[in-house]
């Protein structure tokens, strides 16, 4: 049975984003008196001195042919980053961060037209649980409201565009500025409401502030590296460890807590993209 190394270096990668991700989704829950917005801005400061370090240091063209892209990935990750952000503050860590795993959902529909690859029939049916999931989750449990809970599946969306992006960039710009972009559109998008909302941070806030745009440099690195060497729909399965983590972590440090029907909508939805992603797999084969 041959190995492709290539596919095994790519879950790899994304194994690892998974795992940063997780610190980072915590640590914004952790940091719930500096506005979400802030944060991002932060996240994308320490991240755009990260990349454009590397994007120079290779000598890689900032404007190419490919900007058009490139600006779709920042602003369509941009948008996706301050709305989830905000959801994770304003609901059970659990919850929001399963409401972004329906993004490997849109992913796939959006794939239809921007990347034109097809799901099987069978994938089909996945679709309508996860989303049947999602509305277990909203209905039952007070703590959502419809506007969070709204923004948690706009949120989805546009990280599912996102990744079409990135789909799109493989082998047409490298890893390191298709991160910078990100940093690029979102800090003149945060600029303007940093003046009304601003929290002076001290000392420990400052420095988790620094750490969480450290850790997004890293995670994005690897799943930038990861989409662009595996379809989403061969990989997304494997975010997962995120979320299993966002409701240990949620119950652990937060004290939160899900009642039977909410968890058995966060199961629906983890159970309909990962069915999602085998049927991918049969069909590639």
């Amino acid at each position: 049975m041959c190995h492709n190394p290539q596919m095994n270096k790519g879950i790899l990668f994304i194994i690892f984003a998974s795992l940063f991700f997780s610190i980072i989704n915590a640590l914004v829950k952790y940091l719930d008196n500096i506005p979400a917005i802030q944060i991002v801005f932060f996240r994308s400061l320490v991240s755009f001195i990260f990349s454009f370090y590397f994007v120079k240091k290779n000598k890689i063209s900032i404007f190419s042919k490919h900007t058009p892209l490139l600006l779709g990935r920042g602003l369509s990750g941009a948008i996706a980053l301050m709305l989830y952000f905000y959801t994770i503050q304003n609901m059970p860590l659990a919850t929001a961060t399963t409401l972004l795993y329906l993004a490997p959902i849109f992913t796939v529909l959006m794939a239809i037209f921007l990347v034109k690859e097809y799901p099987s029939k069978w994938q089909w049916p996945c679709f309508i649980l996860s989303l049947a999931g999602a509305a277990l989750m909203k209905n039952f449990d007070p703590r959502a409201s419809i506007l969070h809970f709204s923004f948690g599946v706009i949120a989805a969306i546009f990280a599912g565009l996102a990744y079409n992006f990135i789909r799109l960039l493989r082998d047409k710009a490298d890893p390191n500025l298709v991160i910078l972009y990100f940093p690029m559109v979102t800090i003149p998008l945060t600029l303007p409401f940093l003046y009304f909302i601003w929290e002076t941070p001290n000392t420990s806030e400052l420095l988790l502030l620094i750490l969480i745009g450290v850790l997004t440099q890293a995670a994005q690195l690897f799943m930038t590296k990861a989409y662009m060497l595996e379809t989403a729909s061969k990989i997304s399965h494997f975010n997962y460890l995120t979320c299993v983590f966002a409701y240990f972590s949620g119950v652990w440090f937060f004290d939160e807590t899900l009642n039977n029907l909410s968890i058995l909508g966060l199961f629906l939805v983890i159970g309909g993209i990962v069915l999602n992603s085998l049927f991918s797999n049969l069909k590639a084969k």
